[in-house]
């Protein structure tokens, strides 16, 4: 396993190179240079998947019911509720990818092109700019092919259940004590986020039913919890998820490497000798 030189990045910064504005880019980009490899996983793929190409299905099929990107663009912005704020981000940073200063039928036909490239091919850029994959998981998920059955309009994106064939409940059992090791201290930690709560929960239950671990969904109920244990034994851990990862970083030892959502802030670095941390300062 690559260490050292080594970087490990999560979901949050594959979103960011691709869609965020240039001067992050830049400073994602200035990170992942001064280290000899990069290195991801499988879960982070399926989420890149979930979070990204399915929003885009969803944009293109809202750009072919409405036939307008203006509109497209007002219903991600005060139609989508609340609850769905992640999507409206997602979606958002999608649209501005577009050619701007153009007229709404040649911005509508610009955003159907751009989002059935993406949809085709995200994925692979994806995998081609990970550098090395880590086996992890084997989640089956991310490696289902897109398919686009027919174009601009029908894709098949696989499954969105986990099933009998991810190798997800082998890779836990042989993570079993580092679990155990999480599940205690987790178990005693204070003010726990929802997404450690849920990851709580989840140790419990496939500590002594591990065979069961397919029917609580582990890849989209806990995908914090299963990157960390894909990225035991990689020394630096770069997020823009600070809040669980400053728990699973401290558990495995590990640098944790937040880069703020202000691309003119300069990347915080926790290393794993100057504990205890309080990322919570952090812009």
């Amino acid at each position: 396993m690559p260490s050292g030189t080594a970087i490990f990045t999560d979901t949050s910064i594959q979103i960011a190179r691709l869609l965020r504005e240039p001067e992050m880019k830049k400073a994602i980009e200035q990170r992942l240079a001064s280290y000899n490899i990069t290195i991801s996983s499988p879960v982070v793929v399926q989420e890149f998947k979930r979070r990204v190409i399915n929003e885009a299905v969803y944009l293109m099929n809202q750009l072919n019911a409405k036939g307008s990107y203006e509109k497209v663009q007002r219903h991600v912005t005060s139609v989508l509720p609340p609850q769905q704020n992640r999507k409206r981000q997602i979606c958002l940073l999608m649209l501005q990818e577009i050619f701007k200063d153009r007229d709404d039928a040649e911005l509508t036909e610009r955003a159907k092109r751009y989002l059935r490239t993406l949809i085709k091919h995200g994925i692979f850029r994806l995998k081609k700019n990970l550098g090395h994959l880590v086996s992890g998981t084997g989640c089956y998920l991310s490696n289902y092919p897109i398919k686009e059955k027919k174009p601009y309009e029908r894709y098949d994106l696989g499954e969105k259940k986990c099933c009998s064939l991810c190798p997800v409940t082998d890779f836990l059992k042989e993570k079993n004590e580092l679990c155990k090791q999480i599940l205690e201290i987790l178990s005693n930690l204070p003010n726990k986020t929802k997404e450690l709560e849920k990851a709580c929960e989840f140790l419990q239950k496939c500590l002594v039913h591990p065979d069961g671990v397919h029917e609580m969904e582990p890849c989209s109920s806990v995908g914090d919890l299963l990157i960390a244990l894909e990225s035991h034994k990689i020394l630096n851990f770069y997020t823009m998820n600070y809040k669980e990862s400053t728990f699973f970083c401290g558990v495995l030892g590990q640098n944790l490497i937040v880069r703020p959502n202000n691309p003119v802030y300069q990347d915080i670095i926790y290393s794993n000798t100057s504990k205890p941390w309080n990322p919570q300062s952090n812009g």
